[in-house]
């Protein structure tokens, strides 16, 4: 079985102040910037709007933090075939079919065979295909 959530420990050093990120919120990617980098945690921005009783930022552990570049989130419910789904240590994962248990539960089949059963609010990080836009050799 594919486990897209947990992976060995990233370094800080990867890390950059102001830097996009994805941060792992119980089987859910969120977006967030980086706001501060201490050698076990992570000061995080959520680009969300934060309702009342809730922290827009928050502290983190590093391994719960993964550089947005190239990435983009996107609801389980919302995967189709041959979506590539990064997992958590980095490696690609082809979508072969998606469908949901009874359960509520979603079963990811890959191309490779591998299996993941995922929660139905899970958010994955898929490689994104879009071309980065250059002006003369300067990303916009």
């Amino acid at each position: 079985m594919t486990d897209l959530f947990t992976s060995p420990f990233l370094p800080a050093a990867v890390l950059q102040v102001g830097q996009a990120v994805h941060v792992n919120a119980r089987a859910a990617w969120l977006p967030a910037t980086v706001t501060s980098l201490a050698g076990a945690r992570v000061g995080v921005d959520y680009r969300i709007a934060a309702s009342a009783g809730r922290r827009r930022t928050e502290v983190v552990a590093p391994w719960r933090v993964r550089p947005a570049d190239g990435v983009r989130l996107r609801p389980v419910r919302e995967l189709r075939a041959g979506d590539d789904v990064l997992a958590f240590d980095g490696t690609t994962r082809t979508v072969a079919a998606i469908w949901p248990r009874r359960d509520r539960w979603w079963v990811i089949s890959h191309a490779d065979g591998a299996h993941a059963v995922v929660p139905p609010t899970a958010v994955l990080r898929l490689t994104d295909p879009t071309p980065t836009v250059t002006v003369h050799g300067i990303p916009l």
